[in-house]
């Protein structure tokens, strides 16, 4: 009887699924940091730099179509 050998093809997509499942949370987890600090100073930063008047708003607007 000879040995039967193991799949590799399964099983590096079993580790690729479990490496990439812990991957996708570790991202999630810090992208909603990140999400959040993001939203903090752009709203502390609105008085100072560039600032969007009627005139770029209209610009913009035409872009769209």
């Amino acid at each position: 009887m000879s040995k039967q050998q193991p799949d590799l093809n399964r099983r590096s997509l079993l580790k690729a699924i479990t490496v990439g499942g812990t991957a996708s949370v570790a991202i999630a987890a810090t992208g909603m940091n990140i999400a959040n600090a993001t939203e903090k100073s752009a709203s502390t930063s609105r008085t100072k730099g560039y600032q969007e008047t009627t005139h770029i708003r209209n610009y913009y607007d035409s872009l769209r179509g």
